[in-house]
């Protein structure tokens, strides 16, 4: 099976699933997916960089994951964020106080367990995308911006590619190109304009260029990142989860960047409350 058609098969498995849970009113779906996505991406996240270290990756999943679930529930409240954020890293420094293992290592497996609560929490805003008014279109805008992105850089760089072949960011990611990162851009565009002219038709123009643009170069930037730390650990996919797609890092690499983007402009550009 070609992996063209294993991402295809995977994807008309879980966009119905996907898709139902978006749409459902009540943004409890959302947060479900969101937190299976957490618990899923931990896991991948600690087996790359604790290998043979069970007792550490359980603990970095409970903290994380906990993490993760207080701030969608009580993260609006004042100093919840920052409670967290020094309760988490307090745990880690303590659990590696009286476990440390191997000293040789034990700081960079600190630095490891708290980088991994904060960058696979960022899923928790697919959730918080979803309590915004109109949050069944921010959700779409959010996935649609990056995942529509992949899409046109993939096509561009097959179809389009061989007429200008210059790489990207050849050492971190060498099939990547110039033209492709351009496909990739108008792509993105081209998903706000159709949120615009069909499920979320207050926005403005300017508004679509000013949430595609960056959210594109995020999105790709973070791809970018997700790619030059598995090549530092030397592995090729977070995970073997998503035949077609590796982990599920590997398919929300893209998103996690994005998604912070997108609540702040909801939120505070366009004011929603």
């Amino acid at each position: 099976m070609s992996n063209l058609v294993a991402r295809l098969l995977t994807a008309v498995l879980l966009i119905p699933v996907l898709v139902a849970a978006i749409n459902w009113s009540n943004p409890l779906g959302v947060w479900l997916v969101a937190i299976t996505a957490t618990v899923l991406g931990l896991r991948e996240w600690v087996r790359m960089t604790l290998p043979e270290r069970p007792y550490e990756r359980g603990f970095c999943l409970v903290v994380g994951t906990g993490m993760a679930v207080a701030f969608y529930w009580w993260g609006e409240r004042p100093m919840v964020f920052p409670t967290l954020a020094a309760g988490g890293l307090i745990a880690t420094f303590l659990f590696f106080l009286f476990r440390y293992g191997s000293l040789e290592t034990v700081a960079a497996r600190m630095c490891f367990a708290a980088t991994g609560y904060f960058y696979v929490g960022l899923i928790t805003y697919l959730a918080l995308l979803k309590t915004l008014p109109e949050g069944t279109g921010w959700v779409y805008v959010a996935l649609t911006v990056a995942w529509l992105s992949d899409t046109g850089a993939y096509f561009a760089g097959r179809f389009i590619g061989p007429l200008w072949p210059r790489r990207l960011y050849e050492t971190v990611s060498p099939k990547k190109t110039v033209i492709g990162a351009l496909g990739g851009l108008v792509a993105s565009v081209g998903a706000l304009v159709l949120a615009k002219l069909w499920y979320l038709p207050r926005l403005g123009w300017v508004d679509c260029v000013a949430i595609a643009v960056p959210a594109n170069i995020l999105g790709q930037c973070g791809d970018l990142a997700e790619s030059l730390f598995k090549r530092s650990l030397g592995v090729k996919d977070s995970g073997s989860l998503l035949p077609g797609h590796g982990g599920m890092l590997d398919r929300v690499d893209a998103v996690v960047f994005v998604m912070p983007y997108i609540y702040a402009y909801a939120r505070w550009i366009l004011g929603s409350p």
